[in-house]
């Protein structure tokens, strides 16, 4: 069989399998055909092309990653392995004896034994030179918190109420709403209220405005939100300044350059004018992490609205008025009021956070962030 044959039997083979994923007999084919493709000295380029071309080819992501470990790009080969595994699995493949063809089982308990110990080893060099400058004392919440991400350690919570999703830093003072003590900016923020608030007005009802779930499909978003819509103002969106929103309120832009806004490359912060139309109600959720927490500052404020931390207390929005609760606490908001509710929200660091922390922090979700995206797994069609 020629490279080109045996590329074009692995494209086809890949493709039926997608249509018909228990077919053993064409699980057994393109195991053949692979063996063929992979005597070919540019394995790796058609191969590659082939993971392009078709992203839920995890049997010949397989081959990739082994091939990329083979030449000791050990990146490369742990997120391809990582990719492969999630793949399939998200398939119903390769979680046992069973769901793993025989001719391919030693590979991929192989592939899971890279992806486990690599990841493992990625994210611990994130770390490793910030502990040599700062100590391990300074960091020890910071390896902690990677500790329990990579289930090294339980995850124990001070506070069950609390659960991110993402990220947890143990011992941090559990403060559901932080003390006035611990923003010393809160004085100096609240006097900026009249031109932050004009700005808001000049801007509230423009082109700028969009929904705050604006990534969400609109028939998903009764899930998040009910009764009016949540709109936002962003001027700072996955952490990427939205520079035109900062263009056309720049004493607000000039605000949030005195805030410690948690800037994480790619995730955050998150900063906008929200905007609650009457009878919104958003539904209760939780955060991220809580390396951060988040701002309010009121704006406009009808009657009737108020933020709500689920077992612990109601908030009630004040103009010109700041606060800055942990959102990994689940919250709720409503506005039963027939006016529009405003405020600045801004993602801040958590203020117990010291700085050493924060740099790390910052920079292990960003490298966290990346393998994630490069090891995400193929999406199902159907």
């Amino acid at each position: 069989m020629t490279r080109s044959a045996a590329a074009a039997a692995v494209r086809r083979l890949e493709r039926a399998l997608e249509a018909t994923p228990l077919d053993f007999a064409l699980h057994q084919q393109l195991a053949e055909a692979h063996f063929q493709l992979l005597q070919r000295e540019d394995r790796e380029i058609e191969l590659d092309a082939i993971c392009r071309e078709q992203p839920a080819a995890f049997t010949s992501q397989l081959h990739l990653a082994a091939l990329f470990e083979g030449r000791e790009h050990w990146h490369e080969a742990v997120a391809g392995f990582t990719r492969a595994i999630r793949t399939a699995q998200l398939r119903g493949f390769w979680f046992d004896e069973g769901s793993t063809p025989p001719w391919i089982r030693d590979l991929v308990l192989h592939a899971m034994d890279v992806a486990h110990h690599g990841r493992i080893e990625l994210f611990h060099q994130v770390l490793e030179p910030m502990i040599a400058r700062y100590g391990k004392d300074e960091l020890g919440r910071v390896s902690r918190a990677l500790a329990m991400y990579l289930d090294l350690e339980p995850v124990v919570r001070s506070d069950p109420r609390q659960q991110p999703s993402f990220l947890y830093i143990p011992g941090l003072p559990e403060a559901p709403v932080f003390p006035r003590e611990a923003l010393p900016f809160a004085d100096w923020y609240e006097a900026q209220t009249e031109a932050i608030a004009a700005e808001m007005r000049a801007v509230r009802d423009g082109d700028g405005v969009q929904p705050f779930h604006y990534d969400v499909p609109e028939g998903e978003r009764g899930k998040l939100t009910a009764g009016g819509a949540w709109d936002a103002y962003f001027f700072f969106l996955d952490g990427e300044r939205v520079d035109g929103h900062h263009a056309a309120c720049p004493a607000t832009s000039k605000v949030l350059a005195g805030l410690p806004l948690d800037r994480v490359r790619e995730h955050g912060p998150e900063v906008c004018f929200s905007i609650m139309r009457p009878g919104a109600h958003i539904l209760p959720h939780r955060g991220v992490t809580n390396a951060r927490a988040v701002l309010h500052l009121g704006l406009e404020i009808p009657d009737g609205c108020a933020l709500n931390l689920v077992d612990v207390r109601p908030l009630d929005w004040q103009p010109g008025k700041c606060f800055a609760f942990d959102d990994t606490y689940q919250h709720e908001a409503w506005n039963r009021s027939d006016t529009t509710r405003t405020i600045l929200l801004a993602d801040i660091w958590n203020p117990y956070l010291r700085a050493a922390e924060r740099e790390a922090i910052a920079e292990l979700v960003g490298v966290i962030g990346d393998f994630n995206r490069d090891a995400a797994p193929a999406p199902l069609t159907r």
